[in-house]
């Protein structure tokens, strides 16, 4: 066995320990593990997912020693690397791949700097978030929940509507703490609610439990996905105190303050409040003068003062509308080997401007009343029917994706309906769209009609 390759090493190895480890955790950690490397007295492991190779080094470690030691007949040291799926590397090309996650095997609660759940986008830092008057307590406050102790702003929750860079202060938050060498759990809270839910049908609920709760730094993005949802209310709850009891940090993002997330459970809401609730305000003109610098230097372009003035100049609802402006001001100067001028950026900002308007709120409530044969008032009504509620599920989406109505204006327009339910309405569509071929011929039957009824 001391000839073999590392693949065939751990390809017996993996034989002895299927039989000592549960069957649903050989599934859900071993099954898509690989021999990667081996010498030195170090043996090392590749798996594509980073919660199998923190179960790995933290949980199965002494059991993958033993196993390989009695396999080779010497002492083996244990690594573990993120890497590509079946990937089988030399040790030369393995010490440069992925991230290693363990180095033997750790003492106990030794840091190593990791994201633990979805990968944090390499362009959100705190270097490239643009501060202003509308988010400079949301800025500071994410830095010192970023590097303070767990009990400071703890949780910090940050609301506001969508597109004004709640998401990019959670990595931000990420980055700094792994560079600190802290474990790093990010993940939205759809995300939080598929681990749950596969966790409980495959019987892995304990080893969910251990991945959520060995974070040092827990980021959640989206809370509203919890409405309605009891059971993983009551397992983030169970993970949110236990995090918090043990002076972890938790950082949280919502489009809703918590006093606002009805019918999420008091004991959660109260919760969310015990650290530091802050609002992050649409970017004022400072703040948007100061985007359009970084994104245009993010680019590669520099920006004429003059240019960025009369960009920022006008009022935006978020931060996306404007990186909209810059994006075609940006395009017609490479398309049109131009120079980037204020006559080209007003050029520009008129192509925008004579673009098709949004439909209005009355155009869509309208339309999906036809489109279901059903009376405006019907879809604005209390009428709790399977096709009435699939109607009033499919205005409250178009209302926000095509008139770009906030969810408070969507309420108020669907008859005093409350935010949960407008979330959980335009959620259910979305979700639906991915694995339902009629709903979306509706919507896009709708699309084409409200494309021909511009406000």
């Amino acid at each position: 066995m001391v000839s073999a390759s590392p693949r065939q090493v751990w390809e017996a190895a993996l034989g002895d320990l299927q039989v000592q480890v549960a069957a649903g955790s050989f599934e859900s950690f071993f099954k898509d593990t690989v021999g990667i490397a081996m010498g030195e007295g170090q043996f090392i492991i590749g798996t594509p997912n980073p919660f199998a190779a923190e179960y790995l080094e933290k949980r199965a470690c002494p059991l993958i020693q033993r196993t390989l030691e009695r396999l080779l007949k010497r002492s083996v040291g244990l690594q573990v690397r993120i890497v590509g799926k079946g990937q089988g590397l030399s040790v030369e090309a393995a010490s440069t791949l992925g991230q290693v996650v363990g180095s033997r095997c750790p003492e106990p609660g030794s840091p190593v700097g990791l994201a633990l759940g979805t990968p944090l986008n390499s362009r959100y830092t705190f270097a490239s978030f643009a501060v202003g008057e509308a988010n400079l307590t949301a800025f500071h406050a994410a830095e010192a929940a970023a590097t303070a102790p767990g009990q400071k702003y703890n949780p910090l929750f940050l609301y506001s509507d969508a597109g004004l860079g709640k998401t990019h202060l959670l990595h931000a938050v990420g980055h700094r703490a792994i560079g600190e060498g802290q474990r790093v759990l990010y993940l939205t809270m759809e995300q939080f609610t598929n681990e749950f839910i596969h966790s409980l049908r495959h019987g892995n609920a304990e080893e969910f439990r251990y991945r959520l709760r060995s974070a040092e730094v827990l980021l959640v993005d989206d809370i509203p996905f919890l409405v309605g949802k009891e059971q993983t209310q009551e397992a983030f709850f169970h993970t949110f105190n236990e995090l918090h009891n043990a002076n972890r940090r938790i950082v949280l993002t919502s489009n809703l303050p918590p006093k606002l997330l009805k019918p999420l459970s008091e004991r959660l809401c109260s919760r969310f409040e015990w650290g530091l609730v802050v609002d992050i305000q649409p970017p004022d003109l400072e703040t948007r003068m100061a985007i359009l610098r970084t994104k245009a230097q993010e680019n590669g372009q520099h920006l004429p003062e003059e240019v960025v003035q009369l960009l920022g100049s006008r009022p935006c609802r978020n931060i996306r509308e404007l990186e909209g402006r810059l994006n075609q001001v940006l395009a017609q100067a490479e398309l049109g080997g131009q120079p980037i001028t204020p006559d080209l950026a007003q050029r520009a900002l008129q192509d925008l401007a004579g673009q098709a308007s949004p439909p209005s709120p009355d155009t869509v409530v309208t339309a999906v009343a036809q489109h279901y044969s059903l009376a405006p008032l019907a879809l604005r009504g209390k009428r709790r029917d399977k096709a009435t509620t699939l109607a009033r599920h499919v205005a409250m989406y178009l209302l926000k994706e095509k008139a770009n109505c906030s969810l408070s204006h969507i309420g108020r327009v669907m008859g005093g309906k409350d935010h949960s339910t407008v979330i959980h309405g335009c959620n259910r569509i979305a979700r639906q769209l991915e694995e339902d071929a009629h709903l979306r011929q509706d919507i896009a039957s709708l699309d084409a009609a409200l494309a021909g009824n511009p406000q």
